[in-house]
């Protein structure tokens, strides 16, 4: 008797393992697949660009082992002479007057910096131009090396007049494309004494947070604390005005409430920012307000309206308060990032918190006698369908689940998680596939069909080996198209887009009405013979005959050998 339960385990874990692995590999060839473009991209360049830098290189090689994304540069025997690499999309985050610009670095075979050029560029085109004309600027990466290059301080750098933002966003994309942040302000001068003063009168001395030097600690005489100041700056360096970002500090009393707001340095038009500085009323802007009702606010709608003749500029620094708030709110007063838990209970709103709650109580229902009642046939579904359907849109798909295996799980996607790990544990755990018979709007909507439709006709005996395959023919198509990035759309391969119909497809929504329409004349229709995320989530389910190797277990395991084909096979 143990040694068939060991068995049953056993075979079980090793099911979800080849699931867990071809995630893993889809995941990592996604990752391979990005510098592969990358790498294409360079391969096209005429070889006379490279020349201008490394005179020794011939034609361009294959994949760079020093540079992820990069490609090797070969003299006429063969030799590796040197390497290049450009910088988007990892810069693309590095805006500067009005966008990002994508680089073409060489290196040479110690990988240190032969030469920089503008491949391309979505900024303001004088900027651009200014910068292409004064080639002093991109010369003064010569010579450094690649930690150099991620270590750079865009607001200590040595620009072209009148092209500083653009200048400043280029060594930023710099650091950004080789691992460094974009923590670095582009403001050189930090806020002075005199500045604080304008908030805090009675100040005497002030004193940088040694972990977070955007927070500045404000005394009085004899050290009293006479409360902090928060510096926009890095946090809202990217927030453009008029024409360009502008520094700011907002100072909050000993009680912990907003005690005035002082605008610094800038890059905006200055007879503007001028307007602002002066403006009463703006320097009063969320005085009372404390930091966290600050930092709750959207920055996209900060409350101001601007200062008069000065509106896009006075409505940046309002934003980029907003922003520096929320920036502060994500880390300690230690300058550490909060704990996971901390960061998913900031994401915590009403809306989300009552979906969440909806989870649960699914889950019971699924586990108790309330299954059987009016609560658990009735009004469950309805509130599955209306809440987490055509309210939230929270509905397990293909697109999501593979969308997650190539780049990993968002963030804010704190009750599609929930929905994930119920689909996923609880199956696997309690051989109840409760996700499927509880928490699916969809499922919800079919069984609404059965209660009131009472649909009971059979498929017909022909069609039945078609259906069988047909959403494991469908999962392996969004496996596929996962791994080999095929040119289809997986929203297109089930119903649940159109329960946000403001967004979607018309192949959606056809199945959606189809497969509705199906479900009234034959019981949960579309569940039983068409649904490729149910297929593959009852296939993880724990149950008697778990340990007997069966044909889909042969089709997940061609899936693995696909997909480790796909990664390791050379090209």
């Amino acid at each position: 008797m143990r040694s068939s339960s060991f068995r049953l385990l056993f075979a079980h874990a090793a099911r979800l393992a080849v699931v867990a692995a071809i995630a893993w590999l889809v995941h990592v060839e996604h990752a391979a697949f990005l510098g592969r473009q990358q790498g294409a991209d360079l391969a096209a360049l005429p070889i006379d660009r490279i020349q201008a830098h490394l005179p020794e290189a011939v034609t361009i090689g294959g994949d760079s082992n020093a540079v992820a994304g990069g490609r090797d540069v070969l003299a006429n025997s063969g030799e590796r002479v040197g390497t290049i690499f450009k910088t988007s999309p990892a810069s693309d985050a590095a805006i500067g007057f009005s966008g990002p610009t994508d680089l073409l670095v060489v290196c040479d075979t110690d990988l240190r910096v032969a030469g920089v050029e503008i491949l391309s560029s979505r900024d303001t085109r004088d900027h651009v131009a200014a910068i292409e004309r004064d080639p002093r600027y991109l010369a003064s990466f010569r010579g450094k090396s690649l930690d150099d290059l991620a270590a750079l301080a865009a607001g200590r750098i040595d620009a072209v007049g009148g092209s500083t933002l653009t200048c400043l966003a280029i060594a930023e994309g710099l650091s950004l494309r080789l691992g460094g942040s974009a923590g670095t302000s582009r403001f050189a001068t930090a806020p002075t004494l005199a500045d604080l003063s304008k908030i805090f009168p009675d100040a005497v001395a002030i004193e940088p947070d040694v972990g977070d030097p955007s927070v500045i600690r404000v005394l009085a005489a004899d050290r009293i604390p006479l409360g902090w100041a928060l510096r926009t700056s890095p946090a809202a360096d990217r927030t453009i005005g008029y024409q360009g970002p502008t520094d700011a500090i907002i100072g909050f009393d000993a009680q912990g409430k907003v005690a005035g707001v002082a605008v610094l340095a800038t890059f905006d038009n200055e007879p503007y920012v001028g307007y602002v500085r002066d403006d009463r009323a703006f320097r009063r802007v969320y005085r009372g307000m404390t930091f966290e009702e600050l930092a709750g606010l959207d920055p996209d709608n900060t409350g101001v309206e601007g200062v008069s003749g000065a509106t896009m500029t006075s409505q940046a620094v309002a934003r980029g308060i907003v922003l520096a708030a929320r920036a502060r709110r994500e880390t300690s007063t230690a300058g550490e990032k909060r704990s996971w838990l901390g960061a998913i209970m900031r994401d915590l709103d009403g809306p989300r918190l009552g979906a969440l709650a909806l989870i649960a109580t699914a889950i019971v229902t699924a586990f108790t006698r309330a299954r059987g009642t009016w609560f658990g046939r009735l009004a469950l579904p309805l509130a599955v369908l209306a809440y987490l359907g055509f309210g939230a849109g929270a509905l397990l798909s293909q697109a999501q689940a593979w969308g997650w295996a190539q780049a990993g799980v968002p963030r804010g996607a704190v009750v599609l998680a929930a929905l994930a790990a119920a689909a996923v544990i609880l199956p696997a755990t309690t051989r109840k596939n409760v996700y499927c018979s509880h928490l699916c709007a969809h499922g919800a909507a079919q069984q609404l069909l059965v209660r009131f439709a009472k649909p009971k006709r059979s498929v017909p005996a022909w069609l039945r080996p078609w259906l069988i395959v047909l959403p494991w023919c469908l999962l392996v198509l969004a496996i596929l198209t996962a791994l080999f990035h095929l040119p289809l759309n997986l929203v297109d391969l089930e119903p649940f887009d159109a329960y946000l119909p403001t967004v979607a497809g018309t192949a959606a929504l056809a199945i959606f009405a189809m497969s509705l329409l199906a479900s009234a004349f034959y019981p949960m229709a579309y569940c039983r013979h068409a649904c490729p995320t149910g297929a593959l989530l009852d296939h993880l389910r724990l149950n008697s005959r778990s340990d007997r190797f069966t044909w889909r277990d042969g089709v997940m395991l061609a899936c693995l050998a696909a997909a480790a084909l796909a990664h390791w096979w050379p090209r």
